[in-house]
């Protein structure tokens, strides 16, 4: 399993770059404007204070923008640091609300479910620990989600949530059959020792993975 997760985040890999470059971009030009115009600070002197105080408002404003673009660098780098640490650490103990916001935010690297999915999340405020296998929850979590935007079409919903400490991962478009139970069986194998997994298809398809040891 943690072989799969390493797999997984190679693979995920050009959407990543992706997702940084946006905001680099971003950075690299506006630092190039307030260069551009530090560059003509000379051909101000002697001008009305005004027109000093114009082009330090473009100046402060491009600063804003690019501590904008650094934070959102810091929201990409955080999710995939997080990974990295507990894929390595295997058997450990897991703060489920925070493992499913840096899951999902990792998971944006993924151009179907950030630009082709409706995503709906719902988390409770309350925190909820687990000694559980990383790996074998995070296999199971994003195996689900794979199967959820492979068997649909653009424009899926993907509802997330956490209540009481399940997770939930519903796709109203999903319907269970026979291979996708086979399927949901296979990514959850090594969480079954410590998880319930229900499945209910009231609403499309729902999958609840509800750790024993909170």
């Amino acid at each position: 399993m943690k072989e799969r997760n390493l797999a997984l985040m190679g693979s995920l890999m050009g959407g990543l770059v992706h997702n940084l470059n946006t905001p680099l971009m971003w950075i690299m030009g506006r630092a190039q404007l307030i260069q551009s115009r530090n560059e003509r600070l000379e051909s101000l002197h002697g001008l009305p204070i005004e027109e000093i105080a114009k082009t330090k408002e473009k100046n402060d404003k491009d600063i804003r923008s690019i501590l904008d673009g650094a934070e959102k660098i810091d929201s990409i780098l955080k999710p995939i640091g997080y990974k990295v640490q507990m894929v390595s650490e295997g058997f450990t103990s897991v703060e489920i609300r925070e493992y499913l916001e840096m899951e999902l935010s990792f998971f944006m690297a993924d151009m179907r479910f950030k630009h082709e999915t409706k995503r709906e999340i719902y988390m409770d405020s309350r925190s909820y620990y687990a000694k559980v296998d990383y790996n074998a929850l995070s296999g199971a979590v994003i195996g689900i989600m794979n199967m959820m935007m492979t068997n649909t079409d653009k424009g899926r919903t993907l509802r997330i949530s956490l209540e009481a400490g399940v997770i939930n991962l519903t796709c109203p478009e999903m319907k269970l059959t026979d291979d996708v139970q086979r399927e949901i069986d296979s990514v959850c194998r090594d969480l079954m020792p410590v998880a319930d997994i229900l499945v209910d298809e009231g609403q499309g398809l729902k999958v609840s993975i509800a750790l024993r040891d909170l």
